[in-house]
Formats: structure tokens, sequence, C-alpha cells
């Protein structure tokens, strides 16, 4: 925690009278959160940075086993007045998410709004400890500030304005961008750099990067449902298709839509680090995309209903 930071946080903390004074305090829990509630059951979730605490006592009054996590003594006793208020608990930790260790792994990690205000030469120490804390099959929902025009700065007490490509750059290619949302703001303190775009995203993790076998043994299965031998041959693919199979709309290989050009060099790369044969990948897609071979991942309307491929973003949030 840089000098600075920690200057900012305890003005404001020693200022605020309650958690409704302060900058960031907001009533209703992040967008996105309600969802998650509806779609699978309470576990653990870990709440970066808990500020006011909305987030966490709305998630441990939906059966959530939550850790509050700050290195504002304030903010945690906010939260845990809070929390008694509504009759549910919390876990608090007092610490820098940077120099934290988690000593479990969570379903839901949140965080809202605490990169964007981090220095960030501390930002690779944040993003190891997302990764350790996040479980295989988590949910990630992050709050961060973007500008509202290319070039806009940040103002003097921040936060830094990044937008979409290099936030899902950043957490690439662990995590793939489920859903994302942004709100506009056009008039704010000059002190925050006026106006900006708040931005919401929500990552699970890529599964298609971290079980590539996996996804490979998704692929025979799909080819032997169709009759095709996962050991046959067929010519290979356009390039220009072969990039939308490996891009972020279908198997997640690529966080985003590659140029033509360098797919197979992606594709060799993700073979590399996953110990896969990259000639016998690509067969295996040819055979998967191709019209002389499966036809089930082509160009126009992939036959998504006669796929096995579980972890495609076609068929993953379906």
């Amino acid at each position: 925690m840089t000098t600075h930071e920690k200057k900012t946080f305890f003005a404001t903390y020693d200022w605020a009278k309650s958690w409704k004074d302060l900058p960031w305090a907001h009533d209703e829990p992040t967008l996105f959160l309600s969802e998650i509630c509806r779609l699978r059951k309470p576990g653990r979730a870990l709440d970066i940075g808990c500020g006011a605490g909305t987030d966490s006592v709305y998630l441990a009054s939906q059966g959530w086993d939550v850790t509050s996590l700050d290195f504002m003594p304030k903010a945690l006793a906010y939260t845990a007045q809070r929390a008694a208020e509504k009759g549910v608990k919390i876990r608090p930790v007092e610490a820098d998410i940077t120099e934290w260790v988690p000593d479990r792994q969570y379903d839901l990690v949140l965080d809202h709004g605490l990169l964007h205000n981090m220095d960030p030469v501390r930002y690779p120490a944040y993003r190891a400890t997302v990764m350790k804390a996040l479980a295989s099959d988590g949910e990630f929902v992050l709050l961060h500030w973007h500008p509202r025009f290319p070039g806009q700065g940040n103002g003097k007490m921040g936060p830094t304005r990044v937008d979409r490509e290099q936030i899902q750059a950043f957490f690439a290619p662990e995590l793939q961008e489920r859903f994302f949302a942004r709100e506009e703001f056009e008039d704010l303190p000059d002190m925050v750099g006026g106006g900006m775009s708040q931005a919401y995203y929500w990552f699970r993790p890529n599964l298609a990067w971290q079980r590539p076998a996996e996804l490979l043994e998704q692929v025979r299965s799909t080819l032997k449902s169709h009759g095709i031998a996962a050991d046959g041959t067929a010519p290979p693919i356009a390039a220009e298709l072969l990039a939308r199979v490996v891009g972020p709309g279908r198997l997640g290989i690529s966080h985003r839509n590659p140029a033509a050009a360098e797919t197979r060099s992606i594709l060799a790369q993700w073979c590399e680090k996953a110990r896969v044969e990259a000639a016998d990948a690509a067969r295996l897609l040819n055979l998967f995309a191709s019209d002389q071979g499966g036809k089930i991942c082509v160009a126009g309307a992939p036959r998504c209903d006669n796929c096995a491929v579980r972890f495609c973003k076609r068929l993953r949030y379906r």
C-alpha cells in the first residue's frame, strides 16, 4: 500500500460520520450479484475492499459465507455493524489484498472499485491473489471506471480509468468475460476527473485455457457422435473460420478475436502450454469445422444442438 493511497483513504474515513458519507457508499448490491444468487446455491464469497459493507451484508443475507476484506479498520467496523443490524454474520479480515494469502477458495469474488484505486505497481500482486482465491468454477464481479472519451484524464484523486479491452487483457487468459454493462456519469467533481463510465464485469474461469485436454476430448466425443473418426483428416479450414473457433465467442482459447494471420500462432502457444501436440489439435479442429469433416462448428450457423463441447461459450451459458 503506497503512502498516497493510505493518506487518501484514512482521510476519507476520518471525515465520514457514517458509512453513508463514504464516496463509494451504495444502497443497492453491485450489479450481477442478485443474478448470481439466483443462478447458484450460496457458497463462499470474498468481498475485496468491502468499504461500506453493502455487498457483504447482502450476500450474507442470501446465505453466503462471506469474508469481508479491507485494509481500513473503519470499513470493517461499518460492515460488521451493518451485518449485526441485519442479523447476519460476516468474517472480517484486515489486510492489504496484495499482501494477503487466501486460506481457502471462493465461489464468488467481488471487487467494487478497489482495483481502480490502486497504484499500478501493485496490479500483478492483486491479480495473483484473485487467481488464487477464485474457485475453478467461481464467479468474479468487478466494478471499474472507464474513460467517457479517449484520452480522458484521471483527476488528482483518481480513480484510474481503464477501457474494456485493457481489463479483458489484464485477466486473460485465465478468466473469460461473461457479461459487461456500463453506466454513464456525466458530471463529477474535477478532482476525480469529471464524468466517467462506471463499468461492471462478470468473469468466469476460462475452462478452455485451464483444462485443454478436456476440451479436446469434448471435440473427439462430438466427432464420434457424428460418426467421424477422431484420427481422420480433413483439409485445413480457412484462417478466418479458425479465428472464430478459437476466439472468445466460441472455444475461448483467445480472449479477443484474433486476426486470421495470427490464429495458428495463438493455437500453437496454447498447445505448448497445455503439452498437447499442435498438429493433433489443429487436425481435430479441422475435422470439427470442415465441410469435409463434421460440419459442426461452421462459419455461418454452427450446429450447437449437435455439439458436446461444453466449454464453448455458445453452449456454456445456455
